[in-house]
């Protein structure tokens, strides 16, 4: 079995050089939304939210659950993924966030209620640090439920947890995870 971030061949998903890479994220504030990122933006973690965004590769999503699936608080009751832009999920197949809460949900058991509907495009969040980076813009479909925990796959500035949570309105005690 190749290990999924480095593509060394070893018997588990991740070998132990990537594993070791594997670091945990601090809490942090995105607007109104307390935001836990399960790991550090980097090395294997890096790696395998790419599989997963740019390949949709199930198997990345599944370890990435894992690591954020400890992290939801107690009063945790449904999952809502930060949906990605419709073209981006059109040009790459797969919506990153919603597959990493059906994959958190899986392992806790957690409904996934997909609450907001992305803009068509904006521009790309990633890139250099210090760059100029607009807010996503959401539509919301549905308030999100008591004890919803937004879901994204990448954190960086917080912007789109913020946007997010500006939207659907949420009060204090919603939380968010994100992959890294």
């Amino acid at each position: 079995m190749p290990c999924l971030a480095c593509a060394r061949f070893t018997g588990s998903p991740l070998c132990g050089g990537c594993a070791e890479t594997l670091d945990a994220a601090p809490q942090r504030m995105a607007g109104p939304v307390l935001v836990t990122p399960a790991l550090r933006h980097g090395g294997a973690a890096r790696r395998l939210v790419h599989r997963l965004k740019y390949g949709g590769s199930q198997a990345a999503a599944r370890l990435l659950a894992g690591a954020m699936a400890p992290l939801l608080p107690a009063a945790a009751r449904a999952l809502v993924p930060l949906p990605r832009a419709r073209l981006r999920r059109w040009a790459h197949g797969v919506d990153p966030a919603l597959e990493l809460a059906r994959a958190v949900g899986a392992i806790v058991g957690m409904p996934v209620v997909p609450c907001l509907r992305p803009a068509p495009w904006w521009p790309h969040r990633a890139g250099p640090a210090g760059r100029v980076r607009g807010a996503p813009r959401f539509t919301v479909l549905r308030p999100a439920p008591p004890g919803a925990v937004l879901v994204d796959d990448v954190l960086t500035t917080g912007t789109t947890m913020e946007a997010a949570g500006t939207g659907l309105a949420v009060a204090w005690g919603v939380t968010a995870t994100s992959a890294r």
